[in-house]
């Protein structure tokens, strides 16, 4: 608006501009649209950045994205833009193209976070702003060297001796709130244990750390680590819920007295330990009645003892081992497992039990995480 101002002879014009006037305009920010590629044994989803549209998803070149299986179609679906949307366009798939569980007929539109099924693999969908994907990156980062420390802190094998130790770990997601040890309190006591922290992620994962950095480094002061009730009644004490952001674990421990052939254990809220003994078909179950720890206050923990003949296996395993659902949509119980279990011959480690309950669960990543311990006696 102008406005004309009376000076006598004079004119004086002045201009008042609107509101932005002379102000470049800012374009408005394209978004990022990326994949993941989601694996079951690998919690750490591969980003796949999609920088420039349209791109083809096919078994072979020349497809963009080349997704090997005799399940994708050579030249399977296509990913285009439009008015900022991301779609996707099945190209007449053997197999056809599915998002969120629903066969694509001609093109869809994608919603931030929809679940891709192409053929058999697994793609999650996502519309970043730049800042957004940055942060995302930086948390990725941040991530991976929280899971390598955690990786870090886990015992190695034992291949030989009077005790031999062997374990498989699959987190569910990129870090979990399963942790477990085992190490030598002197020439004759061996101890073992696996704790299972409520919830997932990087809280659950630093909980888990804390306690077993305290267990492996024996920083529980007038304890006697040979002594199971004890060290559990300790980390009640250490780790009340109201001091550690409403945080509790269940944990099993237990120490073998190599002179005795003796094996004390106790539990905090978790599930049994199994005992096979050679000449037994019967996993035993070892486990006694105490709360979660980190949930009640101080109080005086149980625990027990039994005789561990030459040749038998112990079985420790977080939850994730047995909360599954499998490909028929049953959820399994630890019956499942302790079946498993009995009716293996020769008895399997640990890592051949991940593969039977990763071939009976639902594609995908598992629900929780994976941890499982066998100790073998001699």
């Amino acid at each position: 608006m102008s406005a004309v101002e009376q000076f006598g002879d004079e004119q004086t014009i002045t201009f008042r501009a609107p509101a932005g006037w002379g102000q470049r305009e800012t374009p408005p920010e394209e978004p990022i649209h990326l994949l993941l590629l989601l694996r079951q044994d690998d919690p750490s989803p591969q980003r796949i950045p999609l920088p420039r549209l349209p791109v083809t998803i096919g078994r072979s070149p020349p497809a963009d994205i080349v997704q090997e299986g005799g399940t994708v179609s050579r030249r399977h679906c296509q990913l285009s833009v439009q008015d900022e949307r991301l779609l996707l366009t099945d190209l007449g798939s053997t197999n056809g193209t599915f998002v969120d569980g629903v066969r694509v007929e001609g093109a869809v539109a994608l919603q931030d976070g929809a679940l891709l099924a192409i053929g058999a693999h697994r793609l999650r969908y996502h519309r970043r702003s730049r800042e957004e994907a940055a942060e995302a990156e930086a948390m990725d980062r941040e991530l991976r060297d929280a899971a390598e420390y955690v990786a870090s802190i886990l015992p190695s094998p034992i291949d030989s001796g009077p005790v031999q130790a062997e374990w498989c770990y699959q987190p569910s997601a990129r870090i979990g709130g399963d942790a477990f040890g085992y190490q030598w309190l002197d020439e004759s006591h061996f101890a073992a244990f696996v704790l299972d922290v409520a919830g997932h992620g990087a809280a659950a994962a630093l909980h888990a750390v804390s306690v077993v950095n305290v267990l492996r480094q024996r920083l529980l002061p007038g304890v006697d680590l040979r002594d199971p009730a004890a060290v559990i009644r300790q980390l009640n004490r250490m780790f009340p819920i109201e001091r550690h952001n409403s945080l509790f674990f269940t944990i099993w421990y237990g120490v073998y007295d190599t002179a005795r052939r003796k094996l004390s254990y106790a539990t905090g809220g978790h599930h049994p330990a199994y005992l096979l003994s050679p000449g037994s078909g019967t996993p035993m179950p070892l486990a006694t009645r105490n709360p979660s720890i980190g949930i009640v206050p101080d109080r005086e923990m149980i625990a027990a003892q039994v005789d561990v003949p030459p040749g038998s296996a112990l079985h420790l395993f977080s939850d994730g081992v047995f909360e599954i659902v499998d490909r028929e949509g049953r959820q399994w119980q630890l019956e499942q497992v302790v079946r498993l279990l009995a009716g293996a011959s020769p008895p399997g480690g640990p890592q051949h039990l991940y593969a039977t309950v990763r071939a009976a669960a639902r594609p995908g990543p598992l629900e929780d995480d994976f941890s499982a311990v066998v100790l073998r006696f001699s």
